[in-house]
């Protein structure tokens, strides 16, 4: 039998339930982990190319002067985005909605669709990697909680809020509702919008 999927959390924002800042604090220190990583292997790759002739380690060397940097470019844009996550986590509370996961190709990136209202239920895409969502301590795959606005997108976690991922939307054919001024504000003081552009990472 499939246990009732837990009430949302009374709070004002999503960042004041326990469960979502520690699943927060895990997505920092994993972000932390991976620049610890990269930079480890850059010095030791930097330090094998120190200790041999140029003539044998130049190829090396080349590898290594692109790969690096972009390795050490996306690790560090990744740490970058959690601030946003944490900010759109302390201006919006929980919400729970119906959801469905699309299957696509393996080279496809993963998606979410959520059925904000009957006629408008959006593609969200998960940034700023691909996340097999509805594998992560999921036991309601077709609920989803989200804080955000539905129409620029936001954080959406499974069920308890424990495992919190940015979302932003794909293009869409469907009609986007309309907004408030007061979801415009709250919408700019996350970071969803800055200067009335919608960001997408």
């Amino acid at each position: 039998m499939t246990p009732q999927p837990p009430a949302l959390p009374l709070t004002k924002a999503a960042f004041d339930h326990p469960p979502t800042a520690l699943g927060h604090q895990h997505l920092v220190i994993k972000r932390w982990a991976w620049l610890v990583v990269v930079v480890s292997l850059a010095t030791a790759s930097a330090y094998v190319c120190a200790s041999q002739p140029l003539s044998k380690s130049i190829g090396f060397i080349l590898v290594n002067l692109v790969v690096f940097p972009l390795m050490l470019f996306a690790t560090l844009l990744a740490l970058r985005r959690t601030r946003r996550v944490a900010d759109i986590l302390r201006t919006y509370p929980w919400r729970a909605y119906p959801c469905e996961y699309p299957h696509r190709s393996t080279e496809s990136p993963k998606v979410i669709m959520i059925r904000f209202a009957d006629d408008y239920t959006p593609v969200l895409r998960f940034t700023p990697f691909s996340v097999h969502l509805e594998q992560k301590q999921n036991l309601h795959p077709d609920t989803i909680w989200f804080v955000g606005d539905p129409r620029y997108g936001g954080v959406v976690s499974p069920v308890g809020g424990h495992f919190p991922v940015r979302v932003v939307l794909e293009s869409t054919d469907q009609t986007v509702p309309d907004g408030t001024p007061e979801d415009d504000a709250l919408a700019e003081r996350a970071g969803l919008v800055k200067n009335g552009r919608v960001r997408t990472t």
